[in-house]
Parts: structure tokens; sequence; C-alpha cells
């Protein structure tokens, strides 16, 4: 028998009155590139979207949110924090958001002469009869598992993870690292974005993170993220899953909360050298 855990969104619902839609688009400063996939929300509202692949993005919420504030992030870009009410004036008197690329210093790993073991970190669970999935099909969705080190620092050589069932064509997401603070994920580890791309309709999908150069020296969470709508992602995109391993993680979109999830995880792991 099969059983299919759907990650239930625990979030509550947000009633609104006077919607509105507010739309846009994200581009470089400096070359006016089109911005796919930043990251637009207000904070711990769990009100959010990602951008599309021309940039541009559409988000509603009413006037109970105006002073809160919506934070605009991608990785390699300096994030941008906005009043709700300001950024709704600004939006309507110019649609177009620029984000300045930001420098980042790579912190320099010095690597011993010791032979390094390689290890699967993560959980390695390839079942067919229990699965899970993404919360929902909004933009930002994210879902993720603890990753427990052996020694530091760790070198993140790939990411796994079993799909049992993939009813699209071709399935986008993002991957993310995450340090820890209060046991939930913190700030992004990654330098830049790592946008997977698969066909797999039933199988381990691995993708090969060497040249991303991740090195992590303590433990943190890996997560994948929903950036396109390709279709019902509660039921188009499915994974290996079990009880009692580890509790996943999960926001509903994009600058949202995170929260810790039942007793369900997903069979995600990942390939460390240390």
């Amino acid at each position: 028998m099969k059983y299919f855990l759907f990650i239930i969104s625990i979030f509550l619902c947000h009633h609104t009155i006077a919607q509105s839609v507010f739309s846009g688009q994200i581009i470089d400063s400096q070359t006016e590139e089109k911005l796919a996939y930043v990251n637009i929300g207000i904070i711990g509202k769990n009100i959010g979207t990602v951008s599309d692949l021309d940039g541009n993005f559409s988000l509603d919420f009413d006037e109970n949110y105006n002073m809160d504030t919506l934070r605009i992030s991608m990785v390699g870009y300096e994030t941008k924090d906005f009043v709700v009410s300001e950024f709704q004036k600004m939006i309507n008197d110019n649609p177009t958001v620029k984000l300045n690329q930001q420098s980042v210093d790579i912190k320099e790993i010095v690597i011993s002469s010791r032979q390094l073991k390689t290890k699967v970190l993560g959980n390695k669970t390839t079942s067919q009869n229990i699965s899970a999935g993404f919360m929902s099909n909004d933009l930002g969705n994210e879902i993720g598992i603890k990753i427990k080190i052996k020694r530091s620092p760790s070198y993140i050589k790939d990411f796994n993870v079993s799909i049992v069932e993939n009813v699209f064509d071709t399935v986008r997401f993002r991957l993310n690292f995450y340090s820890i603070k209060n046991g939930i994920p913190d700030k992004n580890l990654n330098f830049e974005n790592i946008i997977v791309e698969t066909n797999i309709k039933n199988g381990i999908l691995t993708v090969d993170l060497e040249k991303y150069n991740i090195v992590v020296e303590d433990d943190f969470y890996v997560t994948m993220e929903w950036i396109e709508d390709f279709g019902d992602a509660e039921t188009g995109l499915m994974f290996s899953a079990n009880f009692f391993n580890k509790k996943i993680v999960a926001r509903a979109t994009s600058q949202g909360n995170w929260k810790k999830l039942g007793v369900v995880s997903v069979g995600m792991n990942v390939t460390v050298d240390y």
C-alpha cells in the first residue's frame, strides 16, 4: 500500500480587505539584465513570490501590511528592504526595481594533506510506498532537512533526492544551503544561484556541486525551493519519504517564517569530503 504524505501547510491564511495587486520588474542596476528567480516578500508574513524568467513579479496584499517590511533579495545582489506603503508608492510611480551586484569575500579554506573521507549525509530513503511533496504551488515555497557534518571543514560534492513521481515534462527548482540559528535556517551559504532542472519521472536526481565550491564548517540545512509555476507542486512532484528520520523545515513562500513540520522526512542527502 502506498502512502502519499502531502506536507500540509500549517501557516495561517490571511483574509484580506481591499486587496491590491502590485506588479513590477527587477533588473541589474548596471547591465539592466532582467533578473530571474528573485525573492520578494513581506518579512515573516508568508506573503511573497519569485520573479519569472523576465524579472517580472506580481504580489497582492492589503493595507493591514502597510507598516511591515518588504524584502527583495537574491544571491549575488544587495538585499533591499522597503516599508510596504513606500514600496507601493514606488511601484506605482515606476514598476522597475534595480538591484546592485554585491561583491562576496570568499573565506579561504586550507586543505590539509591528510586523506579525505567521503560520506553521504542526510536521508537516504528511496521508498516508493511513502512519498511527500511541496506544501503548495506558491512560488518561493521551500522544504529541506538538517545535515549534521562529521568533521569541519566539509566539502559538498553533490546533492541527491529520490523522486517517486514527476508529472511535468521538465521541472525546475532552486537548491539552497543555510547556516543554522536557533534550530532553523539562517544565512544563505550559496555564492550563486543553483538552479536544478530535471525530467526524471522516477529515480534518483543527482546534482554535481563541486563547481560551486560550497564548504561548511558546521551543521547546515539543505532545501529545495519552488521557483516556477509548472503546475500543481503538491501532487505533480513527489519525493521518497519516511517517518522519524530528519524532520522537515519549510516556509510557505519568499521571506516567510520557517517552521518545523511533523514526523515525516524527505529522501534528500548530500555527498561530502571531510
